[in-house]
């Protein structure tokens, strides 16, 4: 069974999400960002204000929504401040008790306490549960499955789309169009939709390893023990991680900002084997990397949008084929927890 078409086009429908799928547990964002007390990253998620916070060292997430009238307590995007209203300095404590609030009468605040959120820090990697509790070894699984071992961080951007969450999904779990897609990206690395590829599925989570058709290629020449290969891994619902060669870390993950939009954002990390060459090496091969991403992205931006249009005129659900098998499971499990 395949997800209604139009379940990628209503707004109902993406509040459903929340409450049924996001509000369990989503990928917030990189640790690294959040190393020193102070720093946080705002962001929203199926339109709701959220803001993780390093406190006493530790990350923490709150509705980001000022208890006096309303304003975005942190501002969006990433910073370093105190937990403070930008508006009339309404201040908030390390459990989101209202801890000051300048000149005013006391007796006219009733609520004193911001709504928080589970939080988890799995291997550098943060995830939030607004509703309910996170195991603590959410994606485990899947990333030991692909050898993921954050590195060092060394490019990051953002990525609007004009389509739905579930778009985005469906185009990177599945090979199908990369020959077509990326005929002159991934393609000519080795990697094409007739590669051999192996999948394995962790409860809501999957990955695949896919060996490169070109296994003598120069990579594995330059660097003993890199190979062609792309490894991947889908955390449900909102994060990706993918390594290339053994050489080249991919993190990405999108926040749904309405049932038509979708912010992607990614940074790309050095494997130990990348950070054990020299620097000539290094600085070669990540800004390859930083060129190659920015391309497959810009295609695969442009199919997706253009998804976006056809379904809301769709006159059936996909019809999957089984190339697309983590697809299908994507589909399952979004079905499952969707009734």
């Amino acid at each position: 069974m395949s997800i209604d078409p139009r379940a990628y086009w209503q707004e109902d429908v993406l509040e459903q999400e929340y409450q049924r799928i996001f509000s369990r547990g989503f990928y917030a964002g990189n640790a690294n960002g959040l190393r020193a007390e102070g720093d946080y990253s705002s962001y929203q998620v199926c339109g709701r204000p959220i803001v993780t916070r390093n406190i006493d060292g530790k990350p923490r997430s709150f509705e980001n929504i000022c208890l006096h009238r309303a304003n975005l307590i942190d501002p969006p995007g990433r910073g370093n401040r105190p937990f403070r209203c930008a508006y009339h300095a309404w201040q908030y404590d390390a459990d989101g008790t209202l801890e000051r609030a300048p000149l005013a009468n006391q007796e006219c605040i009733g609520r004193r306490q911001l709504q928080s959120y589970a939080t988890v820090e799995n291997r550098g990697m943060v995830f939030v549960a607004p509703e309910g509790e996170l195991d603590p070894g959410t994606g485990v699984a899947a990333l030991d499955a692909i050898g993921f071992e954050l590195g060092e961080s060394f490019h990051s951007e953002t990525l609007e789309h004009g389509a739905n969450w579930k778009f985005l999904v469906e185009n990177v779990i599945e090979a199908y169009h990369v020959s077509i897609v990326h005929e002159s990206s991934f393609v000519p690395t080795g990697i094409s939709s007739t590669s051999r590829s192996t999948n394995q599925f962790f409860g809501r989570d999957s990955c695949a390893h896919t060996a490169n058709k070109n296994q003598d290629g120069s990579k594995g020449r330059l660097i003993p023990g890199a190979t062609g290969d792309y490894l991947h891994a889908y955390i449900f619902p909102n994060l990706f991680v993918s390594i290339t060669g053994g050489l080249v870390g991919f993190i990405s993950h999108f926040k749904p900002q309405s049932a038509g939009q979708t912010l992607l954002e990614w940074e790309l990390f050095e494997t130990p084997l990348l950070m054990a060459q020299k620097t000539a090496v290094r600085n070669y091969i990540k800004q390859q990397a930083i060129d190659f991403t920015r391309k497959v992205l810009g295609e695969d931006l442009v199919v997706l949008n253009n998804s976006q249009i056809g379904i809301r005129h769709a006159r059936g659900p996909h019809q999957l084929q089984e190339i697309e098998g983590r697809l299908a499971h994507f589909h399952e499990t979004y079905l499952r927890m969707m009734s």
